[in-house]
Parts: structure tokens; sequence; C-alpha cells
């Protein structure tokens, strides 16, 4: 394929070529002007030279007759003289316009004219004299050669009149000749380059066609290749949903039978299947990660998180992988490092386990050290978190420590334990990294062991406590911790639903059963369920028809769904945290179902506990509430108190109970005023609890505030 031409040549042939037709244009122009005046200037020196030559004849013929009159005494012969007199000033005058416009010329011909009046009165006088005193008189004075002299002189002027002119046009003819020459050049030069633009506009023309039909077919390859892109995401995703299910029932039952098997062969080999479920589930996993990250809509979530728990994590994790091979695991976590930072806990625990994973499975002997790091950030409530992991395995070639990171690619610093992977771990680990702000980098000495290094700047640091974290998916959720309840589970794959069956029994919990749609909200309307666990992917009407239809039903407006569901489409997800109350994806265990229903199960109480948390809150009596102070109130509700909410970070807390203190002061009202005092106290005191619970108090004050008297 050609390439596309320099613009700038294109455009300079361009001005060349218009450059050398207008000038060659103008040059024509000015030469045929030049030629006119050159014609012209001819025609006026022919015009001369005819009129001059007609004087001279005038004369002659003036002459002979003045000569027969003498000779012969005959008037006659005075005819011809008496004519060529008469017209001889006709001439004369004609010779005088055609040299009007030539100064020198018309002074000539105005001494011409003054001889030619002197010869004729000269040929008067002679032919007088030969009247009144006879011939011999008129020959005396015809012999003194006066006459003749005066004519010759008048020839002689008559052929320098003429030879004038013809001067100037053989002058001009010369130039006019030179001229053409380099008219004609320059019209040659015009054609030939007008020949040269045409022949190299058409080929540029070709060249443009060609660069345009390349860039569609690129535009349509790179269309087909986001189809395709779709096409592989729809099918990553249906397939994901097609193995999730059987899956499910592998991971659920196993979990169930891992309590009830003592022989210990038969240990080891449920022990065999949940392994091999638990590693085919994870290639799953980093493939739909992969996946969204390329389609560019993995979403980060920071939330309060203790780093240290992070730590503790990855030794749950792998405590017993790492003894199994004799290999020394150390978290080291620094005492001073804040316990909670605004960080994505999920997506980082992913990047940790993936990391650490390949260190176990690359070490043989040795040590693996993960060491937590932080020093100051760019303000006084963010800190730059550095993570490294060590390892003492196999190490990675010098050449591969950029290209690991790559998707599918691999160290090859052993084979064997490499084909027990996709080549994506990395890859993900990099794209969640910079996803969260971050970086990484790899280091390696070969046969010595890697080291990763992370790098994640301005993490915020967090006042509010993380959330309580759910047990390992090891442990079970012991049902007869919640309120009895009736709960409907819909589910068309019957192994599901003894699944579901099997992890609620020997609790006081009643289970109803539904295999589609219809029956879902046939039974939710009859039943009047506490609980919904409703699949989506059903025959007939599927999960998201039946739970409109439930919520349209009288009295089950608010009854709490659960989401169930094998698929990981991205519209999924983000349309199940819009529309139901909670989601649950397949494969799930006994304790990730547990954590879900008590969401929305209340706990049985327990002896001597309270049945709800007594508090200090400050009074909240209404008071006066004009325009403006309830402005102002709706005001720092909506644009300040949010981030105040989310962050509790000290500092902004103090200033926003200031502002609201400054608000009471000008307004008087008393509630506001104590409910800045309290808030003011709690973060002096770093009361984080008491400081959470003052602050998510606020929207209801607003509301009393702003309800008239």
């Amino acid at each position: 394929m050609p390439r596309q031409p320099n613009r700038s040549v294109y455009k300079t042939v361009v001005v060349l070529w218009l450059s050398l037709s207008i000038g060659s244009v103008v040059l024509a122009l000015v030469t045929w002007v030049q030629l006119s005046r050159r014609l012209t200037a001819s025609r006026h020196a022919f015009d001369v030279e005819v009129s001059s030559q007609e004087v001279l004849k005038l004369l002659v013929d003036c002459e002979t007759g003045e000569r027969g009159f003498v000779i012969t005494g005959d008037e006659a012969f005075l005819v011809p003289m008496l004519a060529g007199r008469t017209n001889l000033a006709i001439e004369l005058d004609h010779l005088v316009d055609i040299v009007r416009n030539d100064p020198e010329m018309l002074r000539r011909v105005a001494g011409l004219r003054d001889r030619i009046s002197v010869i004729l009165d000269r040929f008067e006088s002679v032919n007088n004299t030969r009247r009144t005193q006879g011939f011999t008189a008129a020959k005396g004075i015809v012999a003194t050669g006066v006459s003749k002299d005066l004519l010759d002189d008048l020839r002689t002027e008559l052929g320098q009149i003429r030879q004038a002119p013809g001067h100037l046009v053989a002058i001009h003819l010369e130039s006019t000749r030179k001229e053409l020459l380099r008219a004609s050049l320059t019209s040659l030069a015009a054609g030939m380059l007008g020949i040269w633009a045409g022949v190299f506009a058409f080929w540029l023309s070709r060249v443009m066609l060609q660069h345009k039909e390349r860039e569609q077919a690129l535009v349509e390859a790179k269309l087909q290749a986001e189809r395709n892109s779709q096409e592989k995401t729809v099918f990553l995703a249906n397939m994901s949903h097609e193995i999730r299910t059987p899956m499910n029932s592998i991971l659920g039952f196993s979990e169930l039978l891992d309590g009830e098997l003592h022989e210990p062969r038969h240990r080891q080999y449920l022990k065999s299947i949940r392994s091999s479920a638990s590693s085919l589930l994870q290639l799953i996993n980093d493939i739909l990660d992969m996946s969204k990250i390329e389609a560019g809509v993995l979403t980060i979530q920071p939330e309060p998180t203790n780093p240290r728990e992070i730590g503790e994590f990855i030794q749950t994790i792998f405590a017993e992988p790492a003894l199994r091979k004799n290999i020394k695991l150390e978290c080291k976590v620094p005492d001073d490092l804040p316990r909670s930072l605004l960080l994505d806990r999920i997506r980082l625990r992913q990047i940790m386990v993936n990391l650490v994973g390949n260190a176990v499975k690359f070490t043989d002997r040795g040590s693996i050290d993960v060491r937590l790091d932080w020093e100051k950030g760019e303000s006084s409530s963010q800190i730059v978190l550095n993570i490294q992991v060590e390892d003492t395995g196999v190490g990675i070639p010098p050449d591969k420590l950029e290209v690991i990171f790559k998707p599918f690619v691999q160290a090859g610093a052993n084979r064997e334990k490499e084909t027990q992977g996709t080549g994506l771990g990395l890859a993900i680990v990099r794209r969640l990294t910079e996803a969260m702000g971050g970086t990484i980098f790899a280091t390696s000495t070969l046969g010595h062991g890697a080291t990763f290094h992370l790098r994640f700047p301005n993490i915020p640091i967090s006042m509010r406590l993380p959330a309580n974290e759910p047990q390992s998916s090891e442990a079970g959720g012991d049902f007869n911790q919640l309120e009895p309840a009736l709960v409907l589970v819909v589910d068309d794959n019957g192994e599901n639903r003894q699944l579901i069956a099997s992890m609620f029994a020997g609790s006081d919990h009643k289970l109803e059963f539904g295999s589609d749609g219809l029956e879902a909200v046939s039974k939710a309307r009859t039943l009047r369920p506490d609980l919904i666990l409703l699949d989506l992917r059903m025959p007939g009407m599927d999960g998201r028809e039946a739970f409109n239809q439930i919520r349209k039903s009288p009295g089950l407006e608010a009854v709490p769904v659960i989401a169930v569901t094998a698929s990981t489409q991205l519209q999924d997800e983000a349309g199940m945290r819009e529309t139901f109350n909670a989601h649950l994806r397949k494969p799930f265990s006994k304790h990730e179902l547990f954590t879900e229903v008590s969401h929305f199960l209340p706990r049985r109480a327990q002896p001597g506990e309270p049945s709800e948390r007594t508090t200090n809150a400050p009074p909240l009596t209404p008071s006066p509430s004009p325009p403006e102070f309830v402005a102002e109130l709706h005001r720092l509700s909506k644009e300040e108190w949010p981030t105040i909410r989310d962050n509790l970070a000290i500092n902004e807390t103090k200033a926003f109970a200031g502002k609201l203190k400054a608000l009471a002061e000008s307004w008087p009202c008393p509630a506001l005023a104590e409910y800045a005092q309290a808030l003011a106290q709690r973060a002096d005191a770093y009361e984080v609890v008491e400081l959470e619970e003052q602050v998510n108090r606020f929207p209801d004050l607003v509301k009393r505030l702003s309800e008239p008297n």
C-alpha cells in the first residue's frame, strides 16, 4: 500500500503551478499588448512613407508643369501644377495628422510645409516671368538652379522622414520577436507543468482513494473486533453461567459432606474434589475479570479497610499450603500503620491472593515475606501504602520482568508449574493496581527468588471503622441464630433447591420451593413469605419479571428478595444491585448464604441483651425555622454532610461543627447548638463509634428543624 504523500509537497506543487500559470497569462497579455502597439507603430511608419512619397510625387508634377509652361508658354501645362498645389495642401495636412503624437516628426513636417511653400512660390514667380517677359527671362531664372537646389533639399528631407519610422519599426519587430519567443517558452513551460500537475493530481487522487479504502478497512476491522469482543464477552458470560450452576452443587454439597465424612480416605477424596472445583472456579474468575478489565467496566469501590486484615487474610488462606511445602510465610505490618484506609478491600485481596499464590506455587524452599509499609502523603489525611511480596523461589528471567504482566504470558522458569494456570494472574494484578491508582513492578535474581513491589499513593485515612469482616468461606453459619421465618426458594434446577434445603437443614426455618417464575408469583401471593430466594434464569417467566409481579402484589411491596444467579454479565450485576434487595452469585457457600439472609431476618435476642442500643443524643426539639435558616441547613445537608458521613475525618468534622454552631448563633436555635457541641466533643475525644452515630443523626435534625411550629 503506497504511503500517503506529504501535504506540504502537494501544496508547494499546486502553488508553483498556479504561479507559473498566472505568470504565463500575464506575460502573454503584456506581449500581445506590446505587439499591438508595434503593429500600430508599423502601420504608422507605413502611412508616413506613403504620404511622403505622395508629397514628393506632387512636387515632381508641379515641377514638370512649371518646365513645360516655361518652354512652350502653353497654359495647359499648368493644369497638373495647379492640381498638385491643391493636393499638396491636403496631403501635408494628412501627414501632420499621422505624426501628430510624435513631436520630432511634427517639427520636421512643419519645416517641410514651409519649404514646399517657398518652392511653389518660386514656381509661380517663374511662370509670371514667362508670361510677362518671355521665354528668355524665365529661362534665365531657371538656369540659376535655385529651384533645383530647393527641390533636392526637399527630396532629401522627405527621404529622411520616410526612413525614421522604418528604423523604429525594425527595432520594434526585433523586440516583438523576443517577447513572442519568451511568451512561447513560458506557455510551453506552463503547459508542461500543467500536464505534470495533472498527472500528479491523478496519482495523488489514486493514493488518497487507496488511503481512504485502507482507513475504511481499518474501521471495519475495528468494528468487527469490537463485535468479536462483545460476542466473546457474552460467550464467556454464558459459559460461566452454565459452569457455575453445576459448580454450585459440587462445592455446596462438598461443604455439607465435610462435616459428615470421617474416613480419612473419603475425606481425601472430598478434599481433592473441592480443590479441583475451586481451581476451576478460579480459572473462570480470572478469565472473566480480564474480560471486564479489557471492556473498561471494572469498578473500584473504596471502603474503610484495615490493612492488617489483609495480612491476616493472607495468613489464613496460605498458611496451610506453605506449611505443606515447608515454606516460612510471614506478614509484617508496622504498628503505626493507620487502622482504617479508604481502598477497595476486595480488589486488594484479589491482588494479594494472586501474588502470594504465585509465590507459593514457584517456591519449594525458603520463605515468603509479605511486608506492608507506609509514608506520609500529600496531606495529613493521606498516606502512601507500600507492599512487597518477596519469595526465594525459582525467580524470573531479566527479559521477562515486564512481559509477565501481559495477558497469557508466563516467565518460562518452570514449565511444569506454569501449565497449572492461565497466565492471566499478573495481568489482572497490574490492571487492578493501576485501576486503584497504584503501580507495580518486579525485581528478581534467577534461581534466587523474586520481589513484587506495589505502591498506592494518596490513600485517604478514614475515621470510620472498617465493617466487621465475614468469617472464612470454610466456616458455616447457624441459621438458628436468626428468628424462625418462612423462606420461599425458587430455582428451576432441582439440585440447587436440594442444596439450599440441605444448608437450612436442622434449623427452625420453614422452606417452600418453586421451579419457575409463575410458581414464584403464585406462592408468594399465597404464602406471604418473610424472604424470597429467587433465581434469575428460568424458563417461561424469568426472575426479573417474577420480581416485578411480586412487587405489584398488595402486601408484598417490602418483602426482601435476594437474587440468586450464576450470570457474570456486567449489565446483570448492575441491574441486580439497583433492583433486588441483595444478590448471591453461584457458587456460594453456606456461610455466604447465611450472611446475606442475616441482613433481612432479625437475630434471636440473647438473654440480658437489650433490644436497642441506648444513646445520649441531645434533644431534637423544634426551633424557629425562618426560610434563610432552613435553606442553609439544607445546603449543608446536601453539599458538606455527605463527605463528613463517608470519611469521618476529625478536622473536617470539627470545621463542620463550627459552621453549625455559627449558624445556631446567627439564628437562635438551641437544638442545633447542642448538636454542634456534641459533634465537636466526640471529634475532640476521637470517639469514632459515637461520632459516627452523631453524624448520622444530622438528617433527622434537619428534618425536625425544617418543620413549621
